[in-house]
């Protein structure tokens, strides 16, 4: 059993560096172990998990599955033998957690912060409004703004996000959404150039086309061009808080809001998902009530 184990960390570790060389390295073997350690598993699987040439090496298909199951499993097995000792380790290990930037700029003070207090934490942030792979940048977890939950990962719902439009206080008064569609908008890029702003009252829903003159893929830069006066815009609230209070920002046609979107925490796999992840998710549940405030 503990051969057996050594030759799938050892595989796992291939798989990771890239080589067999950089793996060798790396766990302080010699190449031509860890090629035979490779070599035994193969043969008790019955299966290819590397194509090898001289210069290069790469997964098999059944190779790609199996580093990704056998990971599942031996951190389980440290989590468990992590659970047998009376110290609380529940914040020691990696976790890569990727955050919206705009959102991410909001958690970050906070997350430091829980650094700080569990030295043995290793946070990784991504700050990225773009939508990773999981599984192949390695991230644990990923907290996402979305209409709708990911078909491919597990999701859970942290929270509701409403979003409204503003703009600079001198910008031109807005009195009726038929004059949206006259004056300079600023959206996201990833929403396609020509889709309609839809809107969203109390007592109906309205698809209203606008001139679009700037598009930006960060919050930031939304952000900072809407303070800028060079149009309206939809930001979630807890985006334009500080520019709201700040003065820089003013709500326009309040009785009208964009589309609710929900955050959610999403995992590259719900089999098996480690405490310390799980632990730093609920720690920025946490701290959702009052970051969702209206300010």
């Amino acid at each position: 059993m503990n051969n057996k184990l050594n030759a799938i960390s050892t595989f796992l570790c291939v798989a990771k560096a890239g080589s067999f060389s950089a793996a060798a390295r790396q766990s302080g073997m010699k190449q031509s172990a860890v090629s035979q350690q490779i070599a035994a598993l193969e043969q008790e699987l019955g299966v290819v998990l590397l194509h090898r040439t001289t210069r290069s090496m790469k997964l098999t298909e059944q190779g790609e599955r199996y580093s990704r199951d056998m990971q599942l499993v031996l951190d389980a097995m440290r989590e468990a033998e992590m659970r047998l000792d009376p110290v609380d380790q529940q914040f020691q290990g990696r976790v890569h957690v990727q955050l919206p930037s705009g959102l991410g700029q909001i958690f970050l003070p906070h997350l430091l912060s829980l650094q700080r207090l569990h030295p043995e934490l290793h946070l990784m942030l991504s700050l990225d409004d773009r939508i990773a792979d999981l599984v192949t940048e390695g991230v644990d977890v990923a907290i996402r703004l979305s209409s709708e939950p990911p078909l491919a990962h597990a999701a859970r719902v942290l929270a509701r996000v409403e979003t409204a439009l503003f703009a600079a206080p001198e910008f031109q008064a807005v009195h009726s959404v038929s004059e949206l569609a006259t004056l300079p908008h600023v959206r996201f890029s990833g929403i396609p150039l020509d889709a309609p702003l839809r809107l969203l009252s109390q007592e109906e829903t309205l698809d209203v086309k606008v001139n679009t003159v700037f598009r930006a893929n960060t919050s930031d830069a939304l952000l900072q061009a809407l303070e800028s006066g060079i149009g309206i815009g939809g930001m979630q609230l807890p985006l334009a808080a500080r520019a709201l209070k700040n003065g820089t920002l003013v709500p326009i046609l309040p009785a009208w809001r964009l589309p609710d979107r929900f955050l959610y925490a999403v995992f590259p796999d719900a089999r098996f998902i480690p405490q310390r992840v799980r632990r730093v998710v609920s720690v920025i549940e946490q701290l959702l009530p009052e970051i969702m405030k209206k300010n």
